[in-house]
């Protein structure tokens, strides 16, 4: 029995993430879903605000608190209302306002970021920022108590997010609601995370290989037509697929060797640069709205985009890895490791969310390499991407949502945004107001699904045993695990899924592994820098 074929045995897909042409309509606006994210979250959170303050007593009375609706809302009566939330900015990015910019001269706009510029981190988070809650009908603007106020901090929340709120409509103030407390989703996981504990093991030496099972994780490769990322960007490439060649046991002819070293690989979005033209080149001389026209006539010309000539090299990098299992090298049996691919922003696949595998069409040594396509050993798959491996189940993202919440928060850690996207049921709120999405017509697809909505807790077939997020801005990856309630300072009991964020290879040289037994996580890093002469002297 071959490495890649316990791999595959044990490797289930969940396929919720797949946009069928039946499934949204570009005919209808997005409202739909939104519509269908309210309904499904809803009764969910319903029953969990009735468990958490309609039946609280105190005495001998028993406190009830009606369910409203906006439309129903009776002032100065203490009620839990249900919704989406809604985040008016002032600083958020607008297509009319950058076509605006090009009519008037004198528009304010050096405070804003372009609505084309979806890569830039900055935080466009302001003390003007109101908070409105909807229903199916209208919206209310949202007041905090100055007892809830640094926990639930406006700043610290989105567009998108379902909620439950206690509090009252003030009668001398209509149309506001005075929030006194508020409940998201909060998702549980349905069975224990076990871990199992074993001795510490070093990556960089030969033991490595004789532990395990490990998944390794790396995101933004970042191939370009023309020339480097960044100095020894080529050779921290070269040196990886080195690595990953010499990572498993690949000879094993016994199974007791099937749990040994790499035995799977995540590749998660941007493994390719964007293609950048001389107006990218020359930003800094336009103003976004001068940009936004000039990148629109750029489209409309007949050129090659570099972007082809980087997705062949990523294509020849592909094909020089242990892939899969069936091969022959030299006349000896040969197994491998199997690889899933995630598309990115800069990748050859629609951007809207969720987006959709990359076309083994793109990759034609590497789908050839690994046996061919349906071999299940090389797998363009969806962003994000959910599967079980190893009695494992695998949460992988290539980080837009998680980054979106940088732009929109003031959440600096990448493993907090991660877990408040937990904490909140859907891991792209903000997705399709600020972060493209597919309208979708019965189903929001990344909501995170309830397995009862009359348990008093909201056990989630969703939730991760590991969440992993990919193309994160920060200098190093970062792991923990993550809390099950918003007002939980941290989880002692480590209840709750292991949270690791991927920083971006082409500007780190990080690889992250982790152990699917263990949990612990693992950093390896291909910086040749570090073998300059001038660090032994």
């Amino acid at each position: 029995m071959t490495v890649s074929s316990i791999v595959e045995h044990n490797h289930y897909i969940c396929s919720r993430f797949q946009v069928t042409p039946n499934s949204f309509s570009f005919n209808r606006q997005y409202t739909q879903i939104y519509l269908a994210r309210l309904t499904a979250a809803k009764p969910v959170l319903k029953t969990l605000a009735e468990q958490r303050w309609s039946t609280s007593s105190t005495k001998s009375e028993v406190s009830y608190i009606p369910v409203r609706t906006l439309a129903d809302l009776n002032g100065d009566e203490k009620c839990i209302i249900i919704g989406t939330l809604f985040k008016e900015m002032r600083l958020k990015p607008s297509v009319l306002h950058d076509i605006a910019a090009v009519e008037i001269e004198n528009i304010e706009s050096d405070i804003r970021i372009s609505s084309t510029d979806t890569q830039s981190l900055v935080h466009l988070t302001s003390d003007d920022d109101v908070l409105f809650l909807e229903d199916e009908v209208q919206r209310i603007a949202l007041s905090f108590c100055s007892q809830i106020s640094k926990l639930w901090s406006p700043a610290n929340l989105v567009t998108g997010v379902v909620v439950a709120a206690l509090g009252y409509e003030p009668e001398s103030q209509p149309g506001s609601f005075c929030v006194e407390d508020m409940l998201f989703l909060e998702p549980q996981p349905e069975k224990p995370i076990y871990v199992q504990e074993i001795s510490h093991i070093d990556v960089n030496t030969t033991d490595f290989r004789n532990s395990g099972p490990w998944v390794g994780v790396v995101s933004a490769l970042g191939f370009a037509g023309s020339g480097q990322v960044k100095p020894g960007h080529s050779i921290a490439l070269q040196l990886l697929a080195d690595w990953i060649r010499c990572a498993g046991d690949f000879y094993g002819s016994s199974e007791s060797h099937t749990d040994s070293g790499l035995i799977h690989l995540l590749i998660l979005g941007d493994s390719i640069q964007a293609s950048k033209s001389s107006i990218d080149n020359d930003s800094d001389k336009c103003t976004p709205a001068v940009r936004l026209t000039q990148r629109a006539r750029y489209l409309t010309r007949n050129a090659d985009a570099e972007t082809v000539t980087a997705m062949a090299r990523f294509d020849q990098w592909l094909a020089s890895l242990p892939i899969g299992s069936g091969c022959k090298d030299n006349g000896t049996d040969f197994n491998g490791i199997s690889i899933d691919l995630l598309p990115g922003p800069s990748d050859p696949t629609s951007v809207l969310m969720p987006q959709q595998p990359i076309h083994s069409a793109a990759l034609p040594c590497a789908v050839s390499r690994s046996g061919g396509v349906g071999s299940g050993n090389l797998c363009g798959r969806t962003n994000p991407y959910s599967f079980m491996l190893r009695n494992r189940s695998i949460l992988a993202t290539s980080g837009q949502g998680v980054n979106e919440l940088y732009r929109y928060t003031k959440l600096e850690n990448a493993c907090d945004r991660m877990e408040t996207t937990l904490l909140w049921g859907h891991l792209a709120p903000t997705c399709p107001d600020t972060l493209g999405g597919y309208p979708m017509i019965n189903v929001d697809p990344l909501l995170l699904r309830s397995s009862s909505t009359s348990s008093a807790q909201n056990f989630s077939p969703d939730y991760p045993d590991i969440y992993v997020a990919g193309c994160q801005s920060e200098d190093q990856p970062s792991w923990r695990r993550a809390r099950l309630k918003w007002n939980e300072e941290i989880d002692k009991n480590n209840c709750g899924c292991l949270l690791v964020s991927v920083p971006r290879f082409d500007l780190t040289f990080s690889l992250v592994l982790i152990n699917l037994k263990s949990l612990d996580c693992r950093v390896v890093r291909f910086d040749s820098s570090l073998l300059d002469e001038e660090n032994y002297r």
